[in-house]
């Protein structure tokens, strides 16, 4: 008789084992998309908050607009020369 019982807890636990474990895994791929969403939305946080900045500082501060004119749009004043140093230039 205890084998019986032996073998039907275990069967038991086998078909809980092949039942759960699909959704086990599932649950752990949806954890780690969730991880990765959730690193993807903090950096597209900080991004718009440096973008909502950068607007600001255009709007409300004329040595940062000129700082920026001239930055990217090669604009000098009279008589000034321009020097690029790095070769890295702004593509907008």
């Amino acid at each position: 008789m205890r084998v019986v019982w032996v073998l039907i807890v275990f069967s038991a636990l086998i078909t809980a084992g092949f039942t759960f474990y699909p959704e086990w895994l599932r649950l752990n791929e949806m954890k780690l998309h969730l991880a990765k969403q959730k690193a993807q939305l903090e950096e597209l946080q900080k991004l718009s908050q440096q973008r909502t900045q950068e607007v600001h500082f255009l709007q409300t501060d004329r040595d940062y607009l000129e700082i920026i004119a001239r930055d990217r749009l090669d604009m000098m004043k009279e008589g000034e020369t321009i020097f690029r140093l790095s070769g890295n230039a702004h593509t907008h």
